[in-house]
């Protein structure tokens, strides 16, 4: 492996520089700039989403909560009222006061902390309470927002059933006068939720209208290489995620800006407006709080939007606007990513066990790529009968390195060797083992997923026991990671090396470096390399007792 194994690692890294690169060319990051009218701070919102629901099609049931008239300013305000909006996807709850989303429970996802816990919270308030889908009115020397506005609204109960539709409209009048109407539309079984947004005697200087999204980033304790969270966006074309930083500002437009929100992993928060290319977000960490303002040019008409709050899942994305499944980011490679993932739910309609199907799935791909691997092991194979001639030849020639080159070059055209040959085929192969690592990385199919054993989460890094060990969070012993260590390093015991031997302790120290990159990443990813790894000594075993 020697030389040509070091040439194929900085290959690789050489093509993930020119990946990177050829993103930055075909993709360039939206244009940034300030409005033309100054921004006031944006309040901090949890996350959330409100897509707009369709109109009833013929043959749906459809209800609709009536509202008290608005109140003057001068009158007394009544106690917050909480509004509770059930149907077969998710318990969602709005507070009268803001009109905001207080909380919302997905009934198909346990939260973090285990298959049997409570249904996850996706509303995340801000260090101060503040809550999500706030509206505000800004332009020259004014801001108008409905933070301290008392909503009133005529039922404190919604439940919704498959193929249901209701709306719930809020009214209110805040202190100067100015009305807010928020009606919000619901279906039976879709994660997205309709706003349309009226405001009435509003300032002639306001020019933008905002809706904003808080995260509290108190709530994201599983930091981590894997783990990834912050302000999400497609712009144009441009799928953006955000680190969230503290004390940072960033305005992003005026562009083409079809959703803005939250994301992790596995949810996503966002906010769609109507259809338009002169919009602009802003984002801005403070105190612990994660803002997303979606910024539209405003003229005193009816807003609406669609809020989606869910899973990154295809399906259900999918039925709130195409658009969001970007929101799974499986980068350069996601033309094979998605296929995989689409495979590895149709063997777990089979199987019950993602566990089972990762092994399926490493199988399939190494029979794929089968023949390939065989040039390979063939390659090594010539490469090895010609060791003795090779080392005769860096005897002779070891104070004229570039005599020395030509010496070799001579030898492999003289045995019609391609000194690349054991190269090659990794690097074709390499777009599936990334592809592969996006899949696994993103696929919300494997959170809480459960192998066997100890192994009750293929989303996160296999740990037996509470053992703390140095470098390993959580504690625990990595028996997955250990063993596929151990793997490689049988592996790379069978493969024949030439050259010095520096590098062949280089080589073998390979195995050591993989199980220390390994030993945080989610067990779906290390199942796969040693599965990979186990299916690799056995076709080399194969190869070696055939052809030796």
């Amino acid at each position: 492996m020697d030389k040509r194994s070091l040439l194929a690692i900085v290959l690789c890294l050489l093509i993930l520089i020119v990946y990177q690169e050829m993103i930055s060319y075909f993709y360039p990051p939206p244009q940034r700039s300030v409005p033309t009218e100054p921004l006031a701070p944006a309040p901090s919102i949890s996350p959330g989403n409100a897509p707009l629901t369709p109109a009833p099609q013929q043959g749906t049931a459809q209800r609709t909560i009536g509202v008290t008239q608005p109140y003057p300013s001068s009158t007394p305000r009544r106690a917050t009222r909480e509004i509770t909006v059930d149907n077969e996807v998710y318990t969602a709850v709005f507070t009268s006061l803001g009109g905001r989303l207080k909380s919302l429970r997905l009934k198909h996802y346990p939260g973090d902390a285990g298959r049997d816990s409570p249904p996850l919270e996706m509303v995340r308030p801000g260090t101060n309470g503040e809550l999500p889908l706030g509206v505000r009115l800004e332009g020259k020397e004014v801001v108008v927002a409905d933070d301290a506005v008392q909503y009133e609204v005529v039922t404190d109960k919604v439940e919704l059933r498959s193929g249901e539709q209701a709306t719930v409209t809020l009214q209110g009048t805040d202190a100067s006068g100015v009305s807010f109407t928020k009606t919000l539309s619901f279906s039976g079984q879709s994660y997205g939720i309709g706003l349309e947004v009226q405001v009435a005697n509003a300032p002639a200087m306001a020019t933008f209208f905002s809706l904003l999204w808080v995260e509290g980033l108190s709530y994201h304790q599983r930091d981590s290489s894997y783990h990834i969270h912050g302000p999400v966006a497609l712009i144009g074309r441009k799928f953006i995620q955000e680190t969230p930083t503290q004390h940072s500002e960033e305005i992003l437009g005026p562009a083409k800006i079809r959703w803005a929100g939250y994301a992790d992993n596995y949810f996503l928060s966002a906010m769609i407006p109507p259809p338009g290319d002169n919009y602009r977000l802003f984002l801005q960490t403070a105190d612990g709080t994660v803002t997303t303002k979606l910024m539209l040019p405003w003229q005193g008409t009816t807003v609406g939007y669609t809020v989606y709050v869910g899973p990154k899942e295809f399906d259900a994305l999918n039925a709130v606007d195409p658009s969001l499944d970007r929101a799974i980011d499986f980068g350069w490679f996601h033309f094979i990513a998605r296929p995989l993932v689409s495979l590895l739910r149709f063997s777990h309609s089979l199987t019950g066990n993602y566990g089972v199907d990762i092994i399926i799935l490493t199988l399939l791909v190494k029979i794929l790529f089968f023949p390939l691997s065989n040039k390979s092991y063939k390659s090594m194979s010539e490469m090895r009968k010609l060791q003795p001639q090779m080392e005769r030849l860096r005897a002779q020639y070891k104070d004229d390195p570039q005599q020395l080159n030509k010496e070799l070059m001579e030898l492999y055209r003289r045995y019609k060797i391609n000194p690349l040959g054991g190269c090659l085929p990794m690097l074709v192969q390499l777009p599936v083992f990334i592809g592969l690592y996006q899949a696994f990385l993103h696929a919300i199919e494997l959170r809480q997923a459960p192998f066997f054993g100890w192994i009750q989460d293929l989303s996160q890094p296999d740990r037996l026991g509470s053992i703390a060990l140095p470098f390993i969070e959580p504690p625990g012993i990595p028996v997955l990671t250990l063993l596929m260590g151990g793997t490689m390093w049988v592996q790379q015991a069978m493969t024949p090396m030439g050259g010095d031997p520096t590098q062949q302790k280089i080589m073998m120290l390979m195995p050591l470096v993989f199980t220390i990159m390994f030993v945080n990443f989610p067990s779906g990813l290390v199942l796969y390399w040693l599965v990979n790894n186990i299916l690799s000594i056995a076709q080399q075993y194969w190869y070696t007792k055939k052809y030796s």
